[in-house]
């Protein structure tokens, strides 16, 4: 126990450090444009399990908190794909965002930064209380790939600290081209399972 709260500790940490020490201020974004972008990767996240449940004809519903598949035994490359089909999701809408965001002449986009943040916010619960969910994405991708839960959130933190920093700091040219490299790999871990 002492272990993952250090682990906790130590993640949300760093993942706030360059919202703190390079932050810029959000004043320049529309609260309403965040809101709507974080709700919109809210529900990115949520439609990226079904869409892919249903593309491999698994049923699945909504259970309150997480997107459940009852009455289907998947397979280990089933659950690692529909488990971790929100996190794909967000990879793929919070690089679209930075599309929109990283362009130099560009108003700020308060939409796209709202879904920057809602991956963030996303991560960071799956970082701490919704890891140990029974059947929540942390764990089905942990069944999966036979990996310990805090270990893999950690693992899914490391695109969310470099897009913190991308959206919040000045970072160096290497920070998007690594937290890119991060998703593709992660995606390609996925889908190579």
């Amino acid at each position: 126990m002492q272990k993952r709260t250090a682990h906790l500790i130590v993640a949300f940490s760093v993942m706030a450090l360059p919202i703190s020490v390079l932050a810029e201020p959000l004043d320049q974004f529309d609260l309403t444009g965040l809101v709507v972008g974080a709700a919109g990767m809210v529900l990115g996240h949520e439609l990226g399990h079904f869409a892919l449940a249903a593309s491999m004809d698994i049923d699945a519903e909504f259970d309150g908190v997480t997107v459940v598949y009852p009455g289907t035994d998947l397979s280990s490359q089933q659950q690692a794909r529909v488990a971790s089909a929100g996190f794909q999701s967000q990879w793929l809408l919070s690089e679209l965002a930075f599309h929109f965001l990283d362009k130099p002449d560009a108003a700020p986009n308060s939409i796209a930064a709202g879904v920057v943040l809602g991956h963030l916010g996303i991560t960071a619960a799956y970082l701490s209380f919704l890891k140990n969910e029974k059947e929540g994405d942390v764990a089905g991708m942990a069944n999966a790939f036979g990996k310990n839960r805090t270990d893999l959130a950690l693992l899914l933190a490391v695109p969310a600290l470099l897009d913190g920093w991308r959206l919040f700091g000045k970072p160096p040219d290497w920070v998007p081209v690594l937290s890119r490299a991060g998703k593709g790999l992660g995606l390609a871990w996925i889908w190579s399972w």
